[in-house]
């Protein structure tokens, strides 16, 4: 999906653990078939254009189970992140290479489309079409994690219980050892020295961040973010990220995405659902590092 993509093991034997690594990576590219937008042939594409078609278009498990945990976050989140966005991050890539605003108008139009149940499954979930044409799915919010746990999930499956997963900075996790290490993992906040040696450790979790640090554009004197408001079709304009901790890859990556995204007091609300979850937002205000929420994470002195 455009990132670099690592596997770490730790093991006392590792005969057989090259082919184990090899059949590792050729899962993920295989789910990058079926998940990137990148890819004109993905199965992801191929949805997307057959949008407003009336056409259904066959998805296998790992795309039903990554739209299953999407409309679930959609829900959980109020509408805050939806996979529907695929022409608004359309739009708002070409900004970034060309440096003008998209279209307000069309904006509007595909943020109002969004809103609307865009996703329908034929009669046994084996296939899926999209009703308008202005619903593009972008699994830009959520896929990383999931490739991550997937991975992960196989490796231990195969033998190997001990290792961790990083896609594109989106980090899937067991455990180090028999006696129960955990891995340890910098959190890294540009320009706050002192939070980034912070070390937090992560034990059969997952861990992602999410933010404008890397991927954003100044127009007109307006910083945007890559990270999009669907009920508005804008890229952020506030300097806020956000760290998620869970269980489960995609969990922590949307939980991420939706924290930069959310009314604080919407996100705490959300967050009663996901006990096992925690969670770090923050900005920069006037220069400043502002913690905006601590849910577990940092540690309290």
């Amino acid at each position: 999906m455009g990132s670099p993509f690592r596997i770490i093991v730790s093991c006392q034997d590792s005969v057989g653990l090259s082919q184990t690594i090899q059949k590792a990576q050729s899962l993920a590219q295989d789910l990058e078939m079926q998940l990137s937008d990148y890819q004109v042939s993905s199965d992801l594409s191929q949805v997307n254009q057959r949008a407003g078609s009336g056409q259904f278009y066959p998805i296998q498990e790992p795309f039903r189970a990554i739209l299953k945990e999407s409309l679930w976050a959609k829900q959980q989140s109020g509408g805050d992140l939806t996979i529907f966005i695929g022409k608004l991050v359309a739009a708002w890539r070409i900004a970034r290479k060309t440096q003008i605003l998209p279209d307000p108008a069309m904006l509007q139009k595909w943020a109002k489309a969004i809103q609307s149940p865009c996703l329908e499954f034929n009669a046994d979930s084996s296939s899926i079409r999209l009703t308008n044409a202005d619903c593009q799915l972008d699994v830009g919010s959520i896929g990383k994690g999931f490739v991550a746990q997937r991975v992960l999930d196989y490796l231990v499956k195969s033998g190997y219980p001990y290792a961790l997963v990083d896609a594109g900075g989106k980090i899937s996790a067991s455990q180090v050892n028999p006696q129960g290490d955990a891995w340890k993992v910098a959190l890294e906040l540009p320009n706050s020295k002192k939070i980034s040696t912070d070390l937090i450790e992560i034990k059969n979790q997952s861990i992602a961040s999410s933010g404008k640090t890397y991927q954003q554009v100044e127009i007109a004197g307006k910083n945007y973010s890559h990270v999009i408001n669907p009920k508005t079709g804008i890229g952020l304009e506030h300097a806020r990220s956000a760290t998620a901790i869970a269980p489960d890859g995609a969990r922590a990556d949307w939980i991420a995405t939706a924290a930069t995204i959310m009314e604080l007091d919407e996100l705490q609300v959300m967050l009663k659902s996901f006990p096992q979850v925690q969670l770090l937002v923050w900005e920069y205000q006037k220069g400043e590092l502002e913690i905006l929420l601590n849910h577990g994470i940092l540690k309290v002195d």
